[in-house]
This record gives structure tokens, C-alpha cells and sequence, in this order.
């Protein structure tokens, strides 16, 4: 028996529907039926480990430098928590 995936969005069950209405509508790329991109899956299989570990590394840098900048304009993700 599989489990309904947990909601992290904290959408209405209104809001769900109509999002999902509009992946249904507008979809992109070869996906499953669970919505998964699956050319970004395939290209990204074509690189080799070494490849991918690089493109992460990047990415990683990516997010770590946008947080800096937020840090620096004076935002914090845990400000936004109440």
C-alpha cells in the first residue's frame, strides 16, 4: 500500500487540484506519470559520475552564494518563520 506523499507546501486541497490542472495542461518534457522530468534523468546519465559530481559541486556553490547574498542584504530564511 503506498502512502500519499507528504504536502510541504501546505497547499489547500483547492490549490493542489489547480496546480495540478495546470502541470496536466502545460506539461514539459518526456515525464512519468508521477510528473518526473525524465530527459533531464536521461542527460544527465550521459554524463559520466566524475561529471555529475562536478555539476552538484557547482549547483552547491550556486545555492551558497545566493544565501550569502540574502545574508548580506540582511534576509534569513529562518526570519520568515514564525
Amino acid at each position: 500500500m503506498s502512502e500519499e506523499p507528504k504536502d510541504n507546501l501546505e497547499a489547500t486541497e483547492e490549490q493542489r487540484e489547480r496546480l495540478l490542472a495546470y502541470l496536466r495542461a502545460h506539461p514539459y518534457g518526456d515525464q512519468d506519470e508521477n510528473g518526473i522530468d525524465l530527459s533531464l534523468l536521461r542527460e544527465n546519465l550521459k554524463l559520466t559520475p566524475t561529471e555529475r559530481i562536478e555539476k552538484m559541486r557547482r549547483a552547491l556553490a550556486f545555492a551558497m552564494e545566493v544565501r550569502r547574498a540574502g545574508e548580506a542584504a540582511g534576509l534569513s530564511p529562518r526570519s520568515r518563520r514564525a
